[in-house]
């Protein structure tokens, strides 16, 4: 923590890093289509969430955000209980789906759109311990190898692996 007073929102002197499996998003819970408004592609076991747009608006994420059913099945049944419209939901990138984390009655309102595309944005570029770790040793003024030291350890560990199957080929032999 730096030596310097709370600033309220972004502070730029502050990184802020979470582990990639805490990176979370608030949606809020939207209400199910009419069925006359529904089209021939609509899934009727999807559950429509939103977050916050421009000028109070909703930007409708169901196309992008979709739990699996177990996931689904514990936030409606948590909802159910709480009352709340505002769920936290993350994103596995081991696993490629999303994952229901809890309600947050403690909220009024979902995570405005800038959030929640700054929040996928670091999901995609999955930076590690490890890499953040290095990037963040490297020395003021000089220059930043990690992909370049990376893709050298990556050819070296290949052929590794090349050396143990032909040794072991040889050794069935």
């Amino acid at each position: 923590q730096p030596n310097a007073p709370y600033i309220c929102g972004t502070d730029v002197n502050l990184l802020k890093w979470k582990y990639l499996d805490t990176v979370t998003i608030d949606v809020e819970i939207l209400p199910q289509l009419p069925s006359y408004g529904r089209n021939q592609n609509y899934d009727s076991n999807v559950m429509r969430v939103g977050v916050m747009g421009d000028e109070g608006t909703v930007v409708d994420m169901t196309r992008y955000v979709r739990l699996p059913a177990t996931e689904r099945h514990r936030l409606e049944a948590d909802r159910a209980e709480s009352g709340s419209k505002i769920a936290e939901v993350g994103f596995d990138p081991e696993t490629g789906e999303w994952y229901y984390r809890t309600m947050r009655p403690d909220k009024v309102a979902p995570n405005h759109i800038s959030t929640v595309l700054g929040t996928l944005l670091e999901l995609a570029e999955n930076l590690s311990t490890e890499e953040l770790r290095y990037r963040m040793s490297v020395p003021s003024g000089k220059t930043d190898s990690y992909t370049k030291e990376v893709r050298s350890m990556q050819k070296q560990l290949l052929e590794h692996q090349r050396r143990r199957n032909k040794a072991a080929a040889q050794g069935g032999k």
